[in-house]
């Protein structure tokens, strides 16, 4: 097992937003993604929500007992439906045993988005100080994704680049 790299727990042993496990793009790592993947089931995790825009990973999650679901995004700019859909996800999902992972490839925009818009949702966390936790936490945030979220993206303290 072996803990992910950029993972932000927003709310511990319930939700958190990564990297594909494994790593994204052509760093991605067969043998990683495993050892990550056995990381997260071991940490609670029972669904994982993939964003992104391939079904890559959605096998291994099956074959490591985790349920899944698909919601292709694109990129962060162009989130705002999928990130409604996703609000609705985790309000079912979130009542139940067990954690929720949300991941994109190797963009970790969008998810951080997603998680900020969350907490925001159930427990009235400032959006500004959820991007600035994930930022903390090693995610990458850009302006669209904090545009998603009607933060200033000058004021997180995070990335140009995801």
């Amino acid at each position: 097992m072996r803990e992910p790299k950029r993972i932000w727990w927003a709310r511990p042993r319930k939700l958190c937003a990564l990297e594909r496990p494994g790593g994204g793009g052509r760093s991605h790592r067969p043998e990683r993604r495993e050892a990550e993947i056995s990381w997260l089931a071991a940490h609670g995790v029972r669904l994982v929500v993939s964003t992104m825009s391939t079904r890559h990973n959605l096998a291994d999650y099956e074959r490591a007992g985790l349920d899944w679901h698909h919601a292709p995004v694109a990129s962060a700019s162009e989130g705002a439906e999928a990130l409604e859909e996703l609000l609705g996800v985790l309000r079912t999902e979130l009542r139940r045993r067990g954690a929720v992972a949300v991941h994109g490839n190797r963009h970790t925009d969008f998810v951080a988005a997603v998680c900020a818009a969350h907490l925001y949702e159930a427990r009235g966390v400032d959006p500004a100080e959820a991007v600035r936790e994930a930022v903390a936490a090693g995610l990458l945030v850009t302006p669209e994704a904090c545009a998603l979220l009607g933060v200033d993206h000058a004021t997180v303290g995070a990335s140009r680049s995801a």
